[in-house]
C-alpha cells in the first residue's frame, strides 16, 4: 500500500507542478493553452495562461530577483519537467530536490509577504516543496520509472 500511496502522491503533486510550470515557460498575452489541456484544467487556465510567459518576467522583475528572465524559465521548466518527472517516478530525487528549492524561493520571494493562508499566501508552494522534499527522502517506491531502472534504489 505504500507504493500506491507513493504513486498517487506523486501523480497528483507533480502534474500540480507541471499545470504551474506551462504557463511561466508557453504564456503570454495572446497565447492559449490546447483545447484539451484548457478543457482539463478549467475554465480559469486559459486566462492564467495569458497572464503569464513575459508577465512572470516582470513580476520577478518586480520583485528583484536577479537575471529575472533566466529565473523564470528556470522555475518553469523546473516546475514542468520536474512534475512530469515526479509523476512518472523518474529521477525522482534530483528532481524532488530541485522542486523543494523552487518552492521555497517561491514561498520567500513571491507569497511570504502575504502571510500563511489566504490569496497569494505561502501554504501551497509551502505544501509542493514539502511534499516534494518527502518524496527524496523516501524515493518514488515500487510503482516508478525509477524502480524499473534500478530497483535497490526505491
Amino acid at each position: 500500500m505504500k507504493d500506491l500511496g507513493l504513486l498517487l502522491l506523486r501523480i497528483v503533486a507533480g502534474l500540480t507542478l507541471a499545470a504551474h510550470g506551462y504557463p511561466k515557460l508557453f504564456g503570454g498575452p495572446g497565447k492559449r493553452p490546447h483545447k484539451v489541456l484548457a478543457t482539463a484544467m478549467g475554465p480559469n487556465y486559459p486566462a492564467a495562461v495569458e497572464r503569464s510567459g513575459p508577465g512572470f518576467v516582470a513580476g520577478l522583475e518586480k520583485m528583484g530577483v536577479p537575471f529575472p528572465k533566466a529565473a523564470a524559465t528556470a522555475s518553469g521548466l523546473t516546475e514542468l519537467a520536474g512534475g512530469l518527472a515526479l509523476a512518472a517516478g523518474f529521477l525522482t530525487r534530483p528532481t524532488a530536490l530541485a522542486v523543494a528549492v523552487n518552492m521555497a524561493v517561491a514561498s520567500y520571494k513571491a507569497h511570504w509577504k502575504n502571510g500563511f493562508y489566504g490569496q497569494g499566501g505561502y501554504e501551497f508552494p509551502l505544501l509542493l516543496g514539502t511534499t516534494a522534499v518527502s518524496l527524496c527522502l523516501t524515493g518514488p517506491g515500487r510503482i516508478s520509472l525509477d524502480h524499473l531502472i534500478s530497483p535497490t534504489d526505491t
